[in-house]
């Protein structure tokens, strides 16, 4: 697969992600998505965007090391992480590994043109980890 193909999937796991976290954030707040009332959010929105970012930036990254390491979720996927070396990333290697992915989703440009000149994304880059078949 291409490396247009490898982003559109990425920014389509992205999309499930933001999703996940929206659901979380309805539950955490104890409002439904049905009923709710738009000029409550927006303002929690666009004056609360610090604790918005930190929230799906800290989400993010649990999800990601849930989805990304799980053993039931692992043998769904065409493909696992390993270092390079071919090992299994340990605890560390895999937040580091999670974290810069879930901040990427608010630099989605900075990781298509890293990943233009590069053979690596960002994330597997810094956690020097790639995707083996």
């Amino acid at each position: 697969m291409g490396i247009l193909g490898r982003y559109l999937l990425y920014l389509a796991d992205c999309l499930v992600m933001l999703a996940v976290i929206g659901v979380q954030f309805f539950l955490y707040r104890g409002e439904l998505p049905f009923g709710y009332d738009t000029e409550q959010w927006l303002p929690l929105l666009l004056e609360g965007g610090g604790s918005v970012m930190l929230t799906t930036l800290f989400g993010a990254t649990l999800y990601w090391s849930i989805v990304d390491y799980h053993p039931a979720l692992v043998s769904l996927r065409r493909s696992r992480v390993v270092t390079r070396s071919g090992e299994r990333p340990g605890v560390e290697t895999r937040i580091v590994r999670s974290f810069v992915k879930a901040f990427s989703v608010f630099t989605a440009p900075v990781l298509l043109l890293f990943a233009l000149f590069n053979d690596h994304f960002l994330h597997d880059y810094v956690a020097k980890t790639e995707r083996r078949k």
